[in-house]
């Protein structure tokens, strides 16, 4: 590990004096803050006009809104470690929750840390904790979750917003705020079980929160479309709706402090989430995955600059979670590390013309049976490629194929190649090769699943509904 960091210093440092100078003002922090299971129609600033999120919507008016953001992998911890490696998963090697993150990968707080800040993380659940090797490069990792009463399963894998929010305050009023902060922050509320306490959990259903809905309603009546079970889902639904509201309360707590502390306007600011969720869309259930459609894909990103520098500015560009690394590393003038898969966003210029930018996604689910490939195990699952308005979809394990506009289509209900014009055939004929040569282009570095304490890894992971 030591001859990592030696490397790592080597390269900050030469790269540093090779590059041309940059006038600029030192950036003296970084936070980067995860909402998990987080989609973007879910957000008032993302167009949403009945869930209240004002103090997201207010910091989404002094920042870069990029409205055509994707996660490269729509599950927590492969997610986040694509959003600190700048790389899409089959080159970093971790397929999904449960599996080590390979030490060998140069890590955003590695980085950090080497171009001399403090870095600190506070994880909200299970599935990133140290145990998988996730606090590489980090001086502290706070990993301590809630006994949440009602839910003794889920309880000791996760906190709440609150808990998350306290943590980070309190640390920083022992600690002091250093010269150089990196701070990491993530927050799990929208996950499963939806459990937003009270008041938050009537916002938007006067029944209130039943925590053994989701669940056992899923069991019971999957596949079904009858009126009763739509009246369910939209109870379900607002459960997962209230967890925002009350999360922006507390992201609104932390926001305060960070102001008084002079640190807000001091720092660069990325707020963004690892992926949604599923509602009962496209048959599926209330989870995430199985598949790459917008609702678990589109998520939300925003760059607060000091100051709010070009806050208001919205790109409509397509994005994605591997673009987040370089781009923020650029503008704190600290090198990149090589072989990134995401491109640097020119953030004085995300409003001009997009060109043909391509962004590729790919599924963690299903586990097992389809697990054939031992080079990369999520080789036969669902993936994407974007472009322009355009997402292509295949689906390896079931041999079909799909294309929506999601502009026009972004529920992606019409899939235009079931009566494809030709121009669309053409443009499938153009998709197809980029995604199944990218598919095949990866050379993941090696993991597997937790080895030391397995039982123990699988029966936390079940809690939070990941293995079944």
């Amino acid at each position: 590990m030591r001859t990592r960091y030696i490397v790592l210093i080597l390269f900050l440092v030469v790269v540093a004096c090779t590059r041309e100078p940059v006038d600029r003002t030192p950036t003296p922090h970084l936070i980067l803050i995860s909402l998990d299971t987080a989609r973007a129609d879910h957000f008032g600033f993302m167009g949403n006009t009945v869930i209240r999120t004002p103090h997201l919507d207010e910091i989404a008016g002094q920042s870069i809104v990029f409205t055509n953001y994707m996660t490269v992998v729509p599950t927590t911890l492969a997610s986040h470690v694509s959003l600190f490696t700048g790389k899409y998963p089959h080159n970093h090697g971790t397929p999904r929750n449960g599996f080590m993150v390979n030490p060998d990968n140069i890590m955003l707080p590695e980085v950090m840390k080497s171009a001399g800040y403090h870095t600190a993380g506070f994880a909200a659940c299970f599935a990133i904790e140290s145990r998988f090797g996730f606090d590489q490069g980090f001086d502290h990792y706070d990993q301590r979750f809630d006994m949440l009463p009602g839910i003794p399963a889920a309880g000791q894998d996760q906190r709440a917003a609150q808990s998350v929010t306290d943590a980070v305050i309190g640390y920083l009023d022992r600690e002091g705020i250093p010269e150089h902060l990196f701070l990491f922050v993530h927050y799990f509320d929208p996950h499963q079980p939806y459990a937003a306490p009270p008041p938050y959990d009537r916002l938007y259903d006067p029944l209130g929160r039943n925590d053994a809905l989701t669940a056992d309603f899923v069991k019971a009546h999957k596949g079904e479309s009858s009126a009763r079970v739509k009246r369910q889902v939209g109870r379900i639904e607002h459960q997962y709706a209230a967890e925002f509201t009350y999360m922006d309360h507390h992201l609104g707590r932390l926001f305060e402090y960070l102001r008084g502390q002079g640190v807000l306007d001091q720092a660069v600011v990325v707020i963004t989430s690892d992926h949604g969720e599923s509602l009962w869309e496209h048959g599926e259930e209330f989870n995430h995955g199985f598949t790459v459609f917008q609702s678990t894909m589109h998520c939300i990103c925003m760059i607060r600059l000091p100051g709010g520098e070009l806050g208001g500015t919205r790109s409509d560009r397509p994005t994605a979670s591997v673009d987040i690394l370089p781009t923020v590393l650029q503008q704190l003038s600290i090198a990149i590390p090589e072989a990134v898969d995401g491109q640097t966003i020119d953030l004085r210029g995300v409003d001009g013309p997009s060109g043909q930018t391509v962004r590729f996604g790919q599924a963690s689910k299903p586990w097992e049976k389809i697990e054939t490939d031992p080079r990369w195990t999520n080789i036969m699952k669902p993936r994407c490629i974007r472009r322009g308005d355009y997402k292509f979809i295949q689906t390896p394990y079931l041999g079909t194929e799909q294309l929506y506009d999601v502009a026009k289509d972004p529920a992606e209900i019409m899939n235009l190649l079931d009566e494809p014009s030709t121009g669309i055939s053409a443009l499938a004929d153009e998709l197809r090769p980029q995604l199944e040569a990218w598919a095949v282009s990866g050379n993941p570095l090696p993991s597997g699943f937790e080895p030391r304490n397995t039982e123990e890894t699988v029966k936390r992971l079940k809690s939070l509904g990941y293995l079944r």
